[in-house]
């Protein structure tokens, strides 16, 4: 009998990086990156612009901010069992005025 390769895993779409909306508790959007495996101390992140950089030991990956968090400063960030949660601070030049 021929050996089977094992197939390939099926693909499951675009990987989702949610906004937590915590403006009404804590003035604040939360940004959701999940990296598993990702260790503080080889953690690094830098804005610039509309994109995000973020390197993760031997990895780096640049990707284009929500539209929503364009409009915002970055305020903290921390890595919690394998999730990267980024606070963005909406920046009242930048964002829409409540009538």
């Amino acid at each position: 009998a021929a050996l089977a390769a094992p197939a390939a895993p099926a693909a499951t779409g675009p990987v989702r990086w949610p906004v937590a909306d915590r403006i009404a508790e804590d003035g604040v959007l939360v940004w959701h990156l999940p990296l598993p495996g990702a260790r503080r101390e080889a953690l690094d992140l830098v804005r610039r612009g509309d994109e995000l950089t973020v390197t993760a030991g031997p990895f780096r990956r640049v990707v284009p901010l929500p539209s929503a968090l364009r409009r915002c400063t970055v305020d903290g960030a921390a890595l919690r069992e394998g999730e990267l949660r980024i606070r963005f601070r909406p920046d009242p030049e930048l964002w829409p005025r409540s009538r």
